[in-house]
């Protein structure tokens, strides 16, 4: 719920009927909820649909106001019992939702069809497929895109998830999200790889305590996963570009004897060692410290943080601490990190998560 209610817009929390009289309280995109093996509830008809309901208000009992007037309806559906009427009426209520949609029945230009079946068909056997693969298919169509066309049709696919493109990594596309979403688990959820290379064990223990990627825990994991390690760098790059993993600069002292790394934020378990103040040293005497600027959400989306981190690092280096063990790392934490505003290194930002 948490992953669909980001997809909410202010614009559509109040929904105007035909009439243009009467509002909805309701907050697009909706959502159903199914509930399944009905049937193995051991008691009479009322009780079980009155054990259903309980368990849907415990799983919604945490959820915020406006995530709960996404919900539309609940089914609790037999798995031995129901026949085909109770699936059709499923089916009919969720088409009856998809025709309030604004998006629903929108002009579509045939040529766009006509690739869109194509690339359907190629999906299978090929989940990524070069930029001038593609443009000989749309050339091949009855109705041929020129590469404007070729552009709005990659852009409007990425825009509805339907394929990942990226105009300023034209060379590859996508076209098998799911293929995508393997490489990201396989990073994210690396730990089945570890005993692939027991010489890199520390540097396995890093990626999962402060989210530190090296080099060759990649190397591990893409020699693990031959269909992805041929399109090894631009996997990298879109995940950059997706915050999923972040480059952060290193300072020039450290360039020529660091190996480029990257960070995978969502992993970061590390805490600070001591108050954020005490480890930069800083003091009423030496330092001037500006009024918090804090944000209030109704509805904080589970990774925001993690993009936050991911943009602000594009632009600022992370402050570098030195640890109790006189290590130098850079000061990124779970749901916290600092940041230089200035080259000077005397201007700094700390942005963290917290819970009132």
């Amino acid at each position: 719920m948490d992953s669909i209610h980001c997809y909410s817009r202010l614009d559509e929390d109040n929904n105007t009927s035909d009439d243009k009289m009467t509002t909805s309280d309701d907050i697009n995109p909706p959502v159903v909820i199914v509930g399944t093996w009905k049937d193995a509830v051991a008691s009479d008809v009322q009780e079980i649909d009155d054990a259903c309901r309980e368990n849907v208000l415990k799983f919604t009992e945490n959820m915020s106001e406006d995530q709960l007037r996404q919900i539309r309806q609940e089914y609790f559906i037999s798995n031995t019992e129901d026949d085909h009427s109770a699936f059709q009426k499923i089916r009919e209520d969720i088409l009856n939702l998809a025709r309030k949609m604004k998006t629903w029945n929108k002009v579509y230009p045939l040529k766009f069809v006509q690739l869109e079946k194509r690339l359907q068909g190629k999906k299978k056997d090929l989940p990524i497929i070069s930029f001038q693969e593609i443009r000989e298919i749309a050339i091949d169509t009855p109705k041929p895109l020129n590469d404007e066309e070729l552009g709005l049709f990659l852009e409007f696919h990425h825009e509805i998830r339907a394929l990942v493109f990226f105009k300023d990594l034209p060379s590859y596309i996508i076209l098998d999200t799911q293929w995508l979403s393997d490489i990201f688990r396989c990073i994210v959820t690396a730990r089945k790889f570890r005993a692939i290379s027991i010489k890199n064990r520390k540097k396995w223990d890093e990626l999962y305590y402060r989210g530190k990627l090296h080099i060759e825990v990649l190397e591990d994991i893409f020699k693990k996963e031959n269909n992805f390690s041929k399109h090894k760098d631009h996997i990298l790059n879109v995940m950059e570009k997706f915050d999923i993993i972040i480059r952060p600069t290193i300072s020039d002292r450290d360039g020529a004897d660091e190996k480029p790394c990257y960070y995978v934020p969502c992993m970061v378990k590390s805490e600070p060692e001591c108050d954020i103040y005490e480890m930069f040293n800083v003091t009423e005497n030496t330092c001037t410290k500006s009024t918090w600027i804090c944000y209030k959400f109704r509805f904080l989306p589970p990774h925001l943080m993690n993009h936050l981190i991911a943009s602000l690092c594009r632009k600022y280096k992370i402050a570098e601490i030195v640890t109790k063990e006189h290590k130098r790392q850079i000061a990124l934490f779970r749901g916290s990190a600092v940041f230089e505003l200035q080259t000077t290194k005397l201007v700094k930002l700390h942005l963290m998560k917290c819970r009132i």
